[in-house]
């Protein structure tokens, strides 16, 4: 009897300590930190690429290529007896000091050249990498601005230009006895930029 006695009052020490170790722990242990309300989710807006705005144009390559492959300029058939605002390329059948005759031609460079070239039954590819085609003799009279600036070349040597006014271009022009072509920039239905085309 003593000895169940002395059992059953360790037994209820041993609980009494054990009790009182939880206690003392759950006051000194540290609980984890309350991460939702010290730390904000990341901003993911930020990271995210802008979007293409609705006014941005996907560049058109169909445009760039046409432009390869067809006569330089604005054009060689406006299906108009005047010639709309844009640049061209033709030659000079007569002048004044107001303004030119001209007849409209169609200027092809590379691929361009030797395929319009072959249409045409000419030789193909072109000489010099370059091909004319004129297939109407109209001719156009156009007003030049009087502020126009012209670049031409003194001795058909590339290196060997001059860049002038129109009226010192006419002035040119009255010395020489053969046909110049050049590109004419229209702009508001008169021409204000004029550059011969140099050709070896």
């Amino acid at each position: 009897m003593r000895k169940l006695l002395a059992l059953l009052t360790a037994g209820i020490l041993l609980a009494t300590c054990s009790a009182e170790g939880s206690a003392d722990t759950s006051t000194t242990t540290t609980s984890a930190p309350d991460t939702t309300t010290t730390h904000a989710p990341p901003d993911t807006t930020t990271t995210v690429p802008p979007a293409m705005s609705s006014t941005t144009a996907v560049p058109d390559t169909t445009t760039t290529v046409t432009a390869q492959l067809g006569p330089e300029g604005s054009g060689c058939t406006p299906g108009t007896n005047v010639l709309p605002d844009g640049v061209w390329y033709g030659l000079v059948a007569d002048f004044d000091d107001d303004g030119i005759s001209f007849d409209l031609a169609c200027w092809f460079s590379g691929d361009a050249a030797t395929a319009a070239a072959a249409e045409d039954g000419e030789e193909s590819p072109p000489p010099n990498d370059y091909y004319v085609r004129n297939q109407n003799a109209q001719l156009r009279e156009l007003e030049v601005a009087p502020d126009t600036s012209v670049l031409w070349y003194l001795s058909g040597d590339p290196s060997d230009s001059q860049e002038g006014m129109f009226s010192e271009w006419v002035d040119f022009l009255e010395t020489q006895d053969f046909q110049l072509a050049i590109w004419v920039t229209i702009s508001n239905g008169e021409v204000t930029d004029i550059e011969e085309q140099w050709v070896p």
